[in-house]
């Protein structure tokens, strides 16, 4: 593992070697270009033909470990979308003295026959990579032999990928349902033909993270078209909580399976751990070790620490792929006043337990590295006799900073804080230091946010501090949103030179087509604003416009792929607006009440469409100040999380009725959607409190893609209904039987 910054290679004439028609970062590429950058001289000679008149013309080999095998299977799939032509895949021999860090290979060869992979293009491939870090990867090809390799284990993948770019493929998103297949784009052609190559490409840091964080929406089925996203963009960790807040939802062993599967064979590294030592020393089961009064344990008792390094131990023993534990104290606001007493500041309590673990792990588990996050309390290094670790990696996380701004910029106030508590860092701890960013939060409830210039901006500040990486989160059920936000920073975490407007303007052109591109420029430029600091009128104008802006983008495509996003990116805007309705109404007005009414219906129908996400922060915001659960509930959070993971769920709208005793009945919409966008018939029945009549109690619904379905029902109170609340529960099911996630209606009886 090589955490340390690096920096890409220049061309000869000095320019740098990325951008958007060279391959960054998985939107780039241009089809089959011959002047590519290259690194020494120029490659030289005719194409090497890969498929004519549909048929082969070249051959697939491959040798080694790490991703080598699975990335010429890649090769050979993409080549096939892309001709129609299945070119023969082998195992190439044994190399004799590969390039040192070289772990695999894979090649395209002329015929197809197989052959040998000549050994000077062995020798030029290390010449390439001499000096150049893990990930580093090179492109040498002439007219009979085009190899792909690099340093490390995910070297050849890269490669592959990078191929695939030069050659017109564009990887926009992760393969989820709602994209509908339009998650990225691959050319047609039936006689392909490779230029001369020679392109080296190295990432500009080690650390480069994908989060799945809180996890509402985060399945074992979407964990694979996320890791493959990532490999293609060049991201290279992928961090899963062991236990987020030691509620048993979002927890690493449950998707420990497919996670260690998918990652294996792309090689990518697995992270966890996360917010709370209580995860392993648990409050209630070791009362003797919380004598402080909590909510961190108490860190000066020996016997204590060494049951919560003991317990994180075991833990990471028994799961060898973890290469990195994120040792986090709890998601507090501060710590207890015995243990400030004892050590002077929350950074240098923190130093204690994770000192003690990283001293603890060099010796048990070399392969495992620590790290410790920069929140909060702790958002400042410690003193200097409680230094953090060399080895001991460092995740800086400015929660409450703002996005209007860039970091380092001094003109932006609030953030002038972070950023210089992020020099202290970078002066005092010699080990690995990183970005945790929000760029996608959930506290912003899937509204269309997208600071472009702030994050590129935040990233060339980070770069000349010599930062050594950067990750933010996801979420599966509102990666549509965030499209664009999670392509940029993959891109500038391989690459902190890119120019992001330049890559903003690539992207523009080769998602939605040259005639929405100005359409498409208003809408990225209207949504800019972080919301925590606009009203909801300045708000309400924004996204009103960028509506506008997306309807006008909408009138300049034919193509099903940019439709189908513009379609969603519509739909999030409608849902930004009814969430601003309920910021401009009056406080106890029907008017809010109705505004609430309408944001939570639309939340249901869009869930699984890609653009928005019910977590807390929406259960909040439909339900109001009164009806708040806690942010720890969960109930709520399972429920999410189960409807994410089925393959079709139902709702009822509005989530309460006001029924009078023996008055008029009120109408209930029962409503489907489909979650794996497979279609599917679902069948409800209604369970109502006695002295409550639902007509029809039952019924049958087909969803299928973005199209729900809804049946009307009458809800009525018979006279001697006793008065209050209560619940109507409508079960859902697929017509085989399967059970779906229930959900509950409240009955208000007056």
């Amino acid at each position: 593992m090589n955490d340390s910054p690096h920096h890409h290679t220049t061309a000869p004439d000095g320019v740098g070697r990325r951008g958007f028609l060279v391959g960054a970062a998985g939107l780039a590429g241009a089809a089959l270009l011959a002047g590519t950058t290259t690194t020494g001289a120029a490659a030289a000679g005719g194409p090497l033909r890969v498929t004519s008149g549909g048929r082969a013309r070249a051959s697939i080999l491959w040798w080694g470990d790490g991703s080598a095998a699975f990335a010429a299977a890649e090769l050979r799939d993409y080549l096939r979308a892309i001709t129609g032509v299945r070119l023969p895949l082998r195992t190439a021999p044994a190399p004799a003295g590969p390039p040192e860090g070289v772990t695999g290979l894979v090649a395209l060869h002329t015929g197809t026959g197989g052959g040998r992979i000549p050994a000077d293009r062995l020798a030029d491939a290390g010449r390439e990579l001499a000096g150049a870090p893990e990930d580093s990867f090179t492109l040498l090809g002439d007219d009979t032999c085009l190899l792909l390799t690099g340093h490390g284990d995910r070297a050849p993948l890269y490669a592959v990928y990078a191929l695939l770019e030069r050659a017109g493929v564009r990887f926009f998103a992760p393969a989820f349902p709602a994209y509908e297949g339009h998650h990225e784009h691959v050319p047609h052609t039936r006689d392909l033909a490779l230029p001369p190559v020679r392109h080296t490409d190295r990432p500009a840091t080690g650390l480069r993270r994908q989060y799945a964080e809180e996890g509402f929406s985060h399945t074992a089925a979407s964990l694979p078209p996320l890791l493959d996203w990532m490999a293609k963009n060049r991201l290279n960790t992928f961090v899963y909580p062991t236990d987020y807040l030691g509620l048993g939802v979002t927890a690493y062993d449950k998707v420990r399976d497919v996670l260690t599967r998918e990652a294996g064979r792309r090689g990518l590294r697995i992270e966890t751990g996360g917010h709370g030592y209580d995860s392993f020393l648990p409050r209630a089961d070791y009362p003797q070790y919380y004598e402080s009064g909590g909510p961190v344990f108490d860190l000066y008792n020996p016997e204590a620490l060494d049951a919560y390094v003991g317990k994180v131990v075991a833990f990471l023993r028994e799961r060898p792929e973890i290469t990195v534990f994120d040792c986090w104290p709890p998601d507090v606001g501060a710590f207890q006043k015995p243990v400030l007493d004892r050590y002077g500041t929350a950074s240098n309590a923190e130093s204690v337990v994770v000192n003690e673990l990283a001293r603890v792990l060099r010796r048990e588990l070399p392969g495992v590295r620590v790290e410790r996050i920069a929140y909060a309390s702790t958002v400042r290094p410690p003193d200097a006799e409680h230094a953090s670790d060399p080895d001991v990696i460092v995740d800086f996380a400015a929660y409450s900073r703002t996005y209007d701004g860039h970091l380092g910029d001094p003109a932006v106030k609030p953030n002038v804080p972070f950023a210089d508590a992020l020099r202290a860092w970078r002066a005092t701890h010699t080990g690995p230091l990183a970005m945790y960013e929000y760029y996608r939060r959930y506290r912003w409830r899937s509204l269309p946010v997208h600071p472009l210039t702030t994050i590129a901006g935040d990233l060339a500040f980070e770069a000349g501090l010599g930062l050594d990486g950067i990750g933010m989160y996801s979420e599966p059920g509102d990666w549509i949103t965030y499209e664009h936000v999670q392509s940029l920073v993959a891109a500038l975490a391989w690459d902190g030179s890119l120019d992001g407007e330049a890559f903003l303007d690539g992207y523009l052109h080769a998602r939605f087509g040259e005639g929405a591109v100005p359409a498409m420029r208003r809408y990225y430029d209207l949504t800019r604003p972080d919301p925590d600091t606009h009203t909801p009128a300045a708000l309400t104008t924004a996204y009103g416009q960028a509506r506008a802006a997306l309807g006008e983008a909408a009138g300049q495509v034919t193509d099903a792929a940019p439709r189908t996003v513009l379609d969603r990116l519509t739909r999030n805007a409608d849902l930004a607006l009814a969430d601003m309705r309920i910021g401009l109404a009056p406080a106890g007005s029907a008017e809010l009440d109705a505004a609430r009414r309408e944001y939570r219906a639309l939340v249901h129908r869009n869930r699984f469409n890609g653009i928005c996400l019910p977590n807390m922060q929406a259960w909040w915001r439909w339900n109001g100040p009164q009806s708040q659960a806690p942010y720890d509930d969960a109930t709520i959070r399972q429920a999410v999380v189960d409807t994410y993971a089925s393959p079709a769920a139902g709702f009822g709208d509005p989530g309460t009725v006001v029924l009078e005793r023996g008055g008029d009945t009120v109408r209930l919409d029962v409503e489907a959607q489909d979650v794996d966008f497979t279609g599917h018939t679902v069948l409800w029945t209604a369970t109502a409190p006695d002295g409550v009549r639902v007509e029809p109690s039952h019924g049958t619904l087909r969803v299928r893609g973005t199209r729900g379905d809804a049946q009307r029902v009458a809800v009525g109170a018979t006279a001697d209904a006793a008065p209050g609340a209560g619940l109507i529960t409508l079960e859902f099911r697929l017509a085989d039987g399967t059970p779906l996630v229930a959900s509950q209606v409240v009955t208000d009886i007056r």
